[in-house]
């Protein structure tokens, strides 16, 4: 019998969608660090360039070399993220994969990918960037009333990526898709992300535990060393942190079709 981790045979309660996200983490974990540590390292193409020229590593928009570097390497982490999502996807169903079938099906993707990524955070942008142009005294309290209105749309469009990949839409039927399987069910949503948060949080709280353990024991003859082992270390935790990222999004993606098929049958 197929495996049924994905796609779901029926709606699944929070703890079940929980335990399906485990169990996709561990059967994909290995299968899939390539793509995630490759994706990982693109995230932070500007963040090398800026350390490499003695800077720190934030974003200068009047650099035209380190603005292309951050969007490029943005756009080769959602592709390689999505070729992530695609093998995860056919792990959980119980398909073989090899080969860069997924790899190469994402770059395909590419514009696609670009487009929805520009109008999801424009349309989170609209609701911003109205309060940032208020005058100082307003300011702060501008954006936090709107902060409430972007986060909604933020989760409500945050399905349209695996929309693309897995349920094949376009761009705008992708985008409208994420809004129709989050209608309805925003709040467990939103409560899926939160405990995806959590996990992170605590990755990187361990991390960085023993990395200032490490330089504490460690004199300056071996600092280099340490920083070197403490740098591919947090390399591997944010890989795993985008795997089981990755194994959220797919399991809450797959629950929400199936929610949605129940309630168009009812």
């Amino acid at each position: 019998m197929p495996n049924a981790l994905y796609p779901p045979l029926r709606p699944r309660s929070f703890g079940e969608l929980l335990d399906a996200v485990l169990q996709i983490f561990r059967l994909s974990l290995l299968k899939c660090m390539p793509y995630a540590t490759l994706a990982i390292i693109a995230g932070q193409l500007s963040t090398f360039y800026y350390l490499l020229r003695g800077r720190l590593p934030t974003l200068d928009s009047n650099d035209p070399v380190g603005v292309t570097l951050y969007g490029v390497g943005t756009l080769i982490e959602l592709i390689l993220w999505m070729a992530l999502l695609r093998r995860q996807s056919g792990i959980a169903a119980g398909r073989p994969v090899a080969g860069f079938a997924d790899l190469l099906d994402a770059v395909k993707r590419a514009p696609a990918i670009a487009a929805i990524a520009l109008l999801g955070g424009a349309a989170a942008a609209f609701f911003v960037l109205p309060a940032l142009a208020l005058t100082p005294p307003y300011r702060t309290a501008g954006v936090a009333v709107m902060l409430a209105p972007a986060i909604y749309v933020l989760i409500a469009l945050s399905l349209s990526l695996p929309a693309l990949v897995l349920a094949r839409k376009g761009v705008l039927a992708s985008l409208a898709y994420s809004f129709r399987l989050v209608r309805g069910n925003w709040w467990r949503v939103a409560g899926a992300y939160l405990v995806g948060s959590a996990v992170m949080l605590t990755l990187w709280f361990l991390m960085a535990t023993v990395a200032a353990v490490a330089f504490s024991q460690n004199g300056a003859a071996g600092e280099a060393i340490t920083r070197a082992v403490t740098s591919a270390a947090i390399l591997a935790v944010m890989a795993i942190g985008l795997t089981f990222y990755s194994a959220l999004t797919l399991a809450l993606f797959g629950d929400l079709e199936v929610r949605r098929m129940a309630s168009r049958a009812e």
